[in-house]
Formats: structure tokens, sequence, C-alpha cells
């Protein structure tokens, strides 16, 4: 049986949305308005904000913890969506590196990147695996930064009993198609802060009120119907969660008596949710190229990726090349005071080490077809082992 599922219970929301003939909650919907409730308190934080996708809800999540020009906001350095969201706001991302096994950000590497130009954090729960949000907010909260989670990857996900995304001030989920609770797209912040969640709900519901501009809000409000899918998948998400976890276990069982593969693992108190499963090549420590052990999980008919972007969020086109929006802006402020050269090669080592070499493969679907290309994967490493 596939994983995902949308069946009676989401054509019944959808029919009491289209009964209720309010397809916004601008016009009096009530299905927004639930999902965000729901979701909220499923996770253990007072207040939801549903918007139109997750890249949305980051932006609004920078421009609530003011961070704009000549800021700068602190970003994880694996994925490269919190650097968008930064430079989004106009403000400079700088990036921090990571564990080598978790891919998660280090936070023994937070404090020397804080400066008096500092607003923010954006922390990402690379692939599902929490970081370690207790350091990482406190060291945070000394310095008087406003904590982001970018909990795409995460939902349900656990650090020491708490979800992802109620440890900091504001959680950011994603639900494009791939993520755990897809709903075609759709994004959800969440917050126990009220005027952090006041701040929010000023992108997700209209620019203008009454037709007057009161300042420069966004139009990312979730519309009715996705949100109606919202509430029904919310009674599923468990089950779904579950699944990837046990077609995960099938991979780490696969790897796990190989010297030359590690998988993504963090502190015990880490639950994994597994968006993806990962884990990280070093074959050339015993002559195995990489090259040569794509070539074998070819052979051996092993659906799994290898490098992800090959790059740390740093060396996208998007900085390499220096774009924004003109004039300089974001990356060459003429309000900005810092480094405007704070993106070689060599920034962050750890990151750059491990983007070539990660492994990920997509949990989602019956348990036959991960039990298949688990041993597929076993194959390959075995066959390539010295």
């Amino acid at each position: 049986m596939p994983i995902r599922k949308f069946g009676e219970i989401e054509m019944e929301l959808l029919r009491e949305v289209l009964d209720s003939g309010q397809l916004s909650s601008l016009s009096g919907g009530k299905m927004t308005p639930r999902f965000e409730q729901e979701f909220a308190a499923m996770l253990g934080a007072k207040y939801g904000v549903a918007m139109n996708s997750a890249m949305s809800v980051l932006h609004a999540c920078v421009k609530a913890a003011g961070a704009g020009a000549g800021d700068e906001v602190l970003c994880e350095s694996f994925c490269v969506f919190a650097t968008v969201a930064t430079l989004y706001n106009n403000a400079i991302p700088v990036h921090v590196d990571i564990q080598r096994d978790t891919f998660n950000m280090d936070p023994d590497k937070i404090e020397e990147k804080i400066t008096d130009r500092t607003k923010a954090l954006i922390v990402t729960h690379v692939l599902g695996l929490p970081a370690e949000m207790d350091r990482i907010v406190e060291i945070a909260h000394k310095h008087g930064l406003v904590v982001i989670e970018d909990c795409a990857h995460s939902i349900l996900a656990k650090y020491k009993g708490r979800c992802t995304g109620t440890w900091g001030d504001i959680g950011s989920f994603s639900f494009q198609m791939s993520k755990q609770l897809g709903l075609g797209d759709g994004g959800m912040a969440v917050t126990s802060d009220e005027r952090l969640r006041d701040a929010l709900a000023l992108n997700a519901g209209a620019p203008t009120f009454y037709s007057v501009a009161q300042n420069l809000y966004y139009n990312y409000r979730m519309n009715e119907m996705t949100a109606a899918v919202g509430v029904g998948q919310l009674q599923r998400i468990h089950g779904y969660v579950k699944g990837l976890q046990e077609n995960a276990r099938l991979y780490d069982a696969a790897v796990e008596d190989c010297p030359w593969i590690t998988t993504q693992r963090g502190p015990a108190e880490a639950e994994h949710t597994y968006h993806i499963w990962g884990a990280r090549f070093h074959g050339q420590d015993v002559g195995i190229p990489r090259e040569r052990f794509a070539e074998a999980l070819k052979e051996a008919g092993c659906a799994l990726s290898i490098g992800y972007t090959k790059m740390a969020a740093y060396q996208h086109p998007m900085i390499r090349e220096r774009l924004g929006y003109g004039r300089g802006c974001p990356l060459d402020c003429p309000l900005y005071e810092g480094d405007l050269n704070q993106y070689p090669d060599g920034a962050c080592p750890v990151v750059e080490e491990v983007m070539p070499n990660v492994l990920m493969a997509n949990p989602f679907g019956p348990r036959e077809k991960h039990e298949k290309n688990a041993a597929a994967l076993r194959k390959a490493w075995q066959a390539r082992t010295p």
C-alpha cells in the first residue's frame, strides 16, 4: 500500500467547504483557521499561521524577526532555503558550518558568527533529523536573536520529547508534495508568541485592509480547499511518519556493516522522521572513488542519489553571481557594514566536505519497493569493498 492516501475523509471536508460557498478565509471561510488551530495543537504550539508555501513562511518569519537591509541572519549551510528567505528581506545571510554526521548546524560554530548586526538565526532540521535545539536556542537568546526553525523536513520529529518547531520562536513547515504532509503545496508557521503570530498573520491575509495599504505586507494566504485537505491529512500523518521510519530502517540495516558509509545520526534524544534517508559516503578513505561506487549502485539497480546539490548554500549561483534586487542589493547593500566578500570556498569546510558525498534515498512508497532497493544498496557496497 502506498504511504500517502487521499480519500473520503478529505472529500467530506472539501464538500463542507464547497457547501459553505466560502473558498477563502478572507470572506468568512472556517477551514483555514481550523487547520491552523489543529496543526499547532498537534505540535504543542499556541498558534498556527497558514500560508501558500513554506518559502512564503520563511520569508514572513525573517520579516517578523525584524531583519532587513544592513542586518545579518545566521543560516545553516547545507540547504539554501534559509539563505533565499534572508535575501528576500534584503538582509545578509551568514553561514554556520554543520556537524559531519548529523548534517545539522553545529552549535559550537554559532557564537563566532554573531555580530551587532545579527537579528535572527534560521536552523534547518536536515532531512528530518532534529538539530541540538537546547544548545542553539540558549546561545541565540543570550544574544537577543529570534530563532526560526525550518521544519520543512521534520514534521513530528522530536528532540528531548519536544516537537521541532516549538523549541525556537517560530517554526516553519512545508506541505509541498514531496514532504511528509503533502497538500500539493502550502506552508505553516507555528509560534507561542502572540506578537510574532500577529506579525506573521499580516502576511497571510491581504496586503491591504479595505483597499488601504498600511505597510508592505505580502499576500501569502492559504485557500480553504488546501486547508480542508490539510485537516484530513492530519488524521493520517502519524501513520505516514511511522511508515517512513520503518522504511528508513531498511537502509540503516543495509549499510550497518559498511565501514565507509555512515548513516545520518544525531543524539539519542533526537527522533528522526525521514523526509529523506541520508548517509555520508567516505569510501575515498579506503581507496573507493565516489564515481566507482556510483557505478556499482547503477549496476545493482539501486535508486540512491549521491551528492545532493554538491555545493554549500553560499556556493549557489545566486550568491556566486551576486544576484538580487539590482543596484547592488542585497549582497552589496550600501547599508551593510560587514564583510561583503564572506563567501569564499572553504568558509564552512565541513559542509563542503560532506555535500558531494551525501547519499539519499526517498523512503516514501510501499515497503516492498524499499526492501528491494535496500538489498541493491547492500549488494553495491559489498561489490566495491576491497
